[in-house]
Parts: structure tokens; sequence; C-alpha cells
């Protein structure tokens, strides 16, 4: 059955080509986006998230951020410079604002912090609440974070709040998740490092990232990294047994037995027995990891 445009009863918005122009390439909410400023919505991207039911504001930001680049939007240059994030949490007067919320925010924080915090510092604090759009819950759970990390300053806070935003976190519940998961993925590298031998500290950024995909993308326990290393023998390193466990994940071999149910291994330590099986018909032993996944590289 074909269809064909309906008679126009409501009120209609012209929508610019260039808008067209960019639909293959622009994701849905980015588009809904650009009709909703053409349909007479603002740009504060925290009423743009609400009115469209956005995960979060960074997504309302890069989206304001896409059409600025792509010419749908323009900024006023004659016009005034934009205060900082610094001017304006200077321009906020403590002493006038009449909120419990930003008692609450200061007292809750020097406890936390285990310091007082100078006139400055409160104004930025308060700032991430008042201008940053900050839920209290989750800047006080942010401020616990910073301060287990041994960094007790308003300027982590800020900064740790940021990777929180690209995160995806807006809400206290989205925090709670947010750090079981970094805890979770924390205790992950300590134990991928014991296996390894090394010291958590020495895994690089894309180590930590392939120890979570194992775990989370995979679900590979410590059991099929052990396993994995057996294999790997003198080529202990994340890279060498990624590559091994990725080929198992393409094979569908999820579990120690299944692998070793492929003739790959027999016997439970091949290394501490000093033995060998007979080399099975894919020979896993003499496959250089490294060299058949080069193509990932570190992010």
């Amino acid at each position: 059955m074909g269809y064909a445009l309906a008679e126009q009863n409501g009120e209609s918005v012209a929508v610019p080509r260039l808008v067209f122009a960019h639909l293959g390439r622009a994701d849905g909410d980015t588009i809904r986006v650009a009709l909703y400023l053409l349909g007479g919505g603002g740009t504060d991207p925290r009423t743009i998230a609400h009115d469209l039911g956005l995960s979060s504001q960074e997504k309302a930001r890069r989206a304001l951020q896409y059409w600025a680049g792509a010419g749908l939007l323009v900024s006023d240059r004659s016009g005034p410079v934009l205060p900082s994030a610094e001017q304006k949490a200077a321009a906020i007067d403590l002493s006038t604002i009449n909120d419990p919320y930003v008692s609450v925010l200061c007292e809750e924080a020097q406890t936390i912090f285990g310091k007082a915090l100078s006139r400055g510092e409160m104004q930025r604090l308060v700032a991430l609440y008042l201008n940053d759009g900050w839920q209290p819950d989750v800047i006080l759970t942010c401020c616990s974070e910073v301060a287990r990390q041994g960094r007790r300053t308003i300027g982590a806070l800020s900064r740790e709040l940021l990777k929180w935003r690209d995160a995806g976190v807006e809400t206290g519940e989205d925090a709670e998740k947010y750090l079981r998961r970094q805890a979770m993925r924390d205790h992950w590298c300590e134990e991928a490092a014991r296996l390894f031998g090394i010291e958590p500290s020495q895994l690089t950024r894309w180590e930590r990232s392939a120890v979570a995909r194992w775990h989370e993308d995979w679900q590979f326990g410590a059991d099929m990294i052990e396993e994995a290393l057996l294999h790997a023998e003198n080529h202990r390193t994340v890279r060498y047994v990624d590559g091994i466990l990725r080929s198992w994940k393409a094979q569908g071999l999820t579990t120690v037995q299944a692998v070793r149910g492929k003739g790959q291994l027999s016997g439970s330590n091949i290394l501490a027995t000093g033995t060998k099986p007979a080399a099975p018909k894919t020979d896993l032993f003499q496959t250089n990891w490294n060299a058949v996944f080069d193509d990932d590289t570190e992010g």
C-alpha cells in the first residue's frame, strides 16, 4: 500500500534545506533538536533534554555544537563576551540565595573534605548546582569519590563531574550505578594484574579497557584469562591474551571446558607439568596473536 502526504490542516514550520542535507549523517536526537529549535524552542541544554526526553543534558549540548558547526546556529560575536565559569561563580552572592540546598552543599562538602572551604571555593561549589545544573546529591556523591581518591579540592570535583557527564550521569541513581561499575572494573584490573604478575598501575588505558571488555562484553572470568595465559606461554602480554580470547569468543568457546574439549589443552596446567599435548589441527601455540589482531590500536 502506498502513501501520500496528507493535507496540512495545522500551522507549518519552514525547515531549511541544510537540515535535510544532514539527515543521513546526524543521529535521531540531533535531528529532533534541530526541529525543536526551528519550532521555537530555546537553546538551554537542560530545557531541551527535558522537553525532548533525552537521556542527558550532554546530548543536547552536543547537538547544539553540531548545528553550530553545520551553520544552523550562530553566536553573536559582536555582543559582550560570555563570562567564564570562574567569573559566573564569583558573581554568586551566597548571602542573598534563599535555597536550603546551598547551605547543605557547603556544610556537607566541608565535612567530606575534612577542611574549611574558602568563600571562592564555596562559590564554585554552588555554581555547580545553580549554573551547571548538577543535583545536590550527585555533587555530594562526587565529593565523597574524589575525597576517597585523595583529591580534596573543588577543582578535582569539577573535573570528575565532567567525566561523569560524559558517561551519562545525571541523577543520584546514575551516579551510584557508575561508581559500582567503576569499582567492579578496578577489581577486574587488580585481578588481571595479579595473573600477569604486574602491578595494577602498570596497566595502560587500552589494557584496562581490554580487561573490562573481557568481562562485560565477552562474559569471561578469571579462569578463562588463566587458560589464555597457558596458551600464551612466553607471550604474557595483555594484547596477546586479548587475541586468544577474541578467537575463542568468535568460535563460541566461552568456558575452560569448551576450550579443552577442542583438544587445545589436555591436563589442568601444562606449564606446571612441563608437558605439552599433541599439536591440534589449529595450533594456537604457534599463532602470532599480536600479528593477527594488530589492528587493535590503543585509544
